[in-house]
């Protein structure tokens, strides 16, 4: 690595590299093509062999002289008051009190991702041989032996309420948590190793070691890919609010207190200010690291919010990646003077538009390939990614260094960001009324959406042109206003309407909401006392109840072609975008002095403008994976077996596969058909009593039937040859599948 270059400089190839083989892993077990026994077989070997080997010759080399411990103490200080604190305001705000949860919430929010995305990211950014690389295996052990023994003892708390257990059953459970983590265990050993070896393994020992130690990074990032296939999906719902707590304390609030307790602790010693300002940058690069899959382990092992953690872990180590860079960015110059600083700015901003551009070409092929566009709210999102993808086009033409291309920059800019805005405020009236059932205005209003969000933009962009002033030199300044009074005076009219519109519609939102969900009680208890009075009549008893699952029915499907949490989400990042776009007009108008702090907004508002589309992507586009995964499962089939497989005929059904269906049918068919199946929509206006193959397949798995799901695709099958269930789209002789596909039990 070249030492002139700042090592930040290495973070983007570093996350590409990183997160690409992640996604890499992730799609292999989407589509099949590692099975769910064969990544046992890669876990093995990662938690067996590769990672004890690679901690115990890391820590047996390392020359402990070398390593700052007021560094590690900044550290363990830092985790411990996030850890204290998400504690403590979890036993306040849940009720009733829950000391697992929030023993299991403090872990989530300290426990870094060290080994599988900390070691390659630190690898590639400061190189094999700088001392930082070290610290990863130093720094493992402060949750493990140091903080996570009292969210463990809290747990054992939870889970044993009310049994009363004793104190010594709880200490002896932790103890042997600890002392049997393979983590703990290796970093002892190779501390020990240290000290007798003197930092010198024997050569053949370190060989071996390293050979596998160094099949641990592309192993455990594949590794982590696949172990996120089926908790994609559990990030759904409404219970998405404390996912979102905790991810924004474990990526932006812990890096930010790793930061200031380190640079005042080591300020106070005897360190210069280069080794305390690239201990604090590394620490605050530290923090960014994603929640270690252990978390779930806990989670599983504890019975505590499963699907909660298994959704938050997937989402915590996607959103870190851009929030490394974003960070790690906004860090480096943050002390830059304005001339300093416009470059490297500008330099950002085409890097983020580039990767928005390609997002937003993504998602817009996506949506008119599915035919969202012709819905609400999903036309406005597709609206709002048309303007993400104007601004971002705007920036590319603008580095051509053509003639006059700086006017064609500035009125895409313009009205790219101006239309983004006001479509936000779409967004957030469209939701609303959504949520009051106010149909008919709604339809009224999507003219008047489209006039004011498309036509309003050109005028204004245009107007300014016309009759702003001539062009100043700060105009490659964020959120400069070239045009003078005009300029500014338009922009921040339309920032501060669509942010307001925004924020009242979204609490109206939430007001309709609980509205309608106390309307839900009230219908629910008024149906209950009329079936309660008409007991003696089963006509009307059946009737009322085959009114109820249709409206029911209904109201899921509606729920999922709007997709009002994406949404919502989506509302969310888009205000807080154009708050900080407000506040940096507002700074530009007020102040002439550029500050540290004006810098790094300077850059968030850049990453969040020009990143916009980017951040939708992560929002809706695992949308593109279930849309191509039919395509690449009959390629990826088609090379597996050459002919298409059909149905044998009844005669020539295995005695196989005729016992499994015949203890299915007499012990498992009617609990299974009362859980699993729903009146879903098959065409336009058909709707029919069904299940899934992914439903089938979770139910096989929580009643034991099955071990994993390639066994509940076999089990499945057998069902299928045995005519107990049949698929209800495409021809019958297709195998069953774990996925959307509809399946009918056969009567």
């Amino acid at each position: 690595m070249d030492h002139n270059e700042s090592p930040l400089e290495n973070l983007y190839q570093a996350l590409v590299e990183s997160f690409g083989v992640i996604l890499c892993g992730y799609i292999a077990g989407r589509l099949g093509v590692v099975t769910e026994q064969q990544s046992t077989g890669l876990s093995t070997f990662v938690g067996t062999f590769s990672l004890p080997s690679l901690i115990f010759l890391s820590l047996a080399t390392l020359d402990l002289s070398s390593v700052c411990w007021l560094f590690l103490l900044s550290i363990f200080l830092a985790k411990a008051v996030v850890f204290v604190s998400v504690l403590l305001i979890t036993l306040l705000v849940t009720r009733p009190i829950d000391p697992a949860k929030a023993g299991l919430y403090a872990i989530f929010c300290t426990q870094s991702n060290d080994f599988a995305i900390g070691f390659p990211i630190v690898l590639s950014v400061y190189g094999k041989n700088h001392p930082f690389l070290s610290y990863v295996w130093l720094l493992a052990p402060i949750n493990l032996v140091m903080l996570n023994p009292l969210g463990f003892i809290l747990m054992e708390l939870g889970q044993r309420k009310g049994e009363g257990t004793s104190t010594l059953k709880v200490a002896t459970s932790v103890l042997t948590n600890i002392v049997t983590n393979p983590v703990v265990f290796m970093t002892t050993l190779g501390i020990i190793g240290n000290l007798v070896f003197n930092h010198n393994l024997p050569t053949v020992l370190q060989s071996l070691l390293s050979v596998f130690g160094s099949a641990f990074t592309a192993t455990a990032l594949f590794l982590l890919g696949l172990r996120m296939v089926g908790n994609v999906r559990n990030f759904r719902g409404a219970a998405l609010l404390v996912p979102a707590l905790l991810i924004s304390v474990k990526e932006l609030i812990l890096p930010l207190i790793i930061r200031e307790i380190t640079s005042s602790i080591l300020h106070s010693s005897d360190y210069n200010s280069t080794s305390v300002t690239d201990l604090s940058t590394f620490g605050f690069l530290y923090g960014t690291f994603p929640a270690a899959p252990g978390v779930f382990v806990y989670a599983t092992t504890y019975g505590l919010d499963l699907d909660l953690i298994a959704g938050a872990m997937v989402a915590c180590t996607f959103i870190s990646a851009p929030l490394m860079f974003i960070s790690a960015k906004m860090i480096s110059v943050s002390n830059m003077a304005p001339t300093d600083f416009v470059p490297a700015l500008k330099n950002f901003e085409l890097d983020i538009s580039i990767a928005g551009l390609v997002a937003a070409v993504l998602l817009l092929v996506l949506f008119t390939l599915k035919k969202n566009f012709l819905k609400l709210p999903q036309k406005i999102t597709m609206f709002i990614l048309l303007c993400q993808f104007c601004g971002c086009l705007g920036v590319i033409l603008g580095n051509l260094k053509t003639t006059n291309m700086e006017i064609v920059e500035f009125f895409m800019l313009r009205i790219g960001d101006y239309g983004a805005k006001i479509w936000t405020a779409c967004l957030a009236i469209t939701l609303a009324l959504i949520e009051a059932k106010n149909f008919a205005s709604l339809v009224q209003l999507q003219y008047i959406f489209f006039i004011t969000a498309f036509g309003l933009p050109i005028i204004v962009t245009t107007s300014i042109m016309l009759f702003g002033k001539n062009w100043k030199p700060d105009m490659d300044l964020p959120e400069a206003f070239p045009y003078g009074t005009i300029e500014a005076t338009l922009t921040v009219f339309i920032l501060l309407v669509s942010l307001i519109v925004s924020m009242v519609y979204m609490i109206l939102q939430q007001r309709y909401k609980r509205r309608y969900a106390r309307y839900l009680v009230y219908s629910r208890e008024a149906s209950e006392s009329y079936d309660a009075a008409a007991q003696s009549s089963n006509e009307v008893q059946g009737n009322n109840r085959d009114d109820e699952i249709p409206l029911q029915s209904g109201l899921e499907e509606n729920s999922d072609e709007i997709q009002p949490v994406h949404h919502m989400a989506l509302l969310f990042f888009l205000v807080g975008s154009i708050f900080i776009t407000l506040s940096i007009c507002i700074w530009r108008i007020v102040m002439d002095d550029l500050t540290g702090v004006y810098v790094e907004l300077a850059f968030l508002d850049t990453a969040f403008t020009r990143g916009g589309s980017i951040i939708v992507f992560f929002i809706f586009g695992f949308d593109i994976i279930s849309f191509i995964q039919p395509l690449f499962k009959k390629i990826v089939e088609s090379f597996k077996s050459g002919e298409p497989t059909t149905l044998p005929s009844l005669d020539e059904i295995p005695s196989e596969t005729q016992h499994l269906c015949d203890q299915f049918t007499t012990y498992h068919m009617e609990p299974c058909r009362l859980q699993i199946v729903k009146r879903r929509r098959l065409k336009l206006w058909e709707f029919v009593q069904c299940f899934t193959g992914e439903d089938l397949v979770s139910w096989l798995l929580g009643e034991g039937l099955v071990k994993d799901r390639e066994e509940g695709i076999v089990y499945g099958n057998h069902l299928l040859a045995g005519r107990l269930i049949r698929r209800l789209a495409g021809p019958i002789a297709l195998q069953f599948s774990d996925d959307s596909s509809l399946f009918s039990f056969s009567d």
